[in-house]
């Protein structure tokens, strides 16, 4: 690939990272979490790797409801 492909791979992987980092800022503070260091350092670890995640959640089922 040239390296205008993968810059675009990389900006596009950026905007998707910054948007899921974003959501589960909001997500937490829906619930009720004060908005601190360690929310924004999950999100932020959560926010680069997402992919991870898409393919994490279906293996892992549903979530438990307590």
């Amino acid at each position: 690939m040239t390296r205008r492909v993968w810059l675009a791979v990389l900006m596009i992987y950026l905007a998707a990272a910054v948007g899921d980092g974003g959501y589960r800022v909001v997500e937490a503070s829906r619930i009720g979490f004060r908005i601190g260091p360690a929310v924004v350092a999950v999100a932020v670890c959560a926010g680069l790797f997402w992919p991870i995640d898409l393919v994490a959640r279906p293996l892992l089922g549903p979530p438990i409801k307590t």
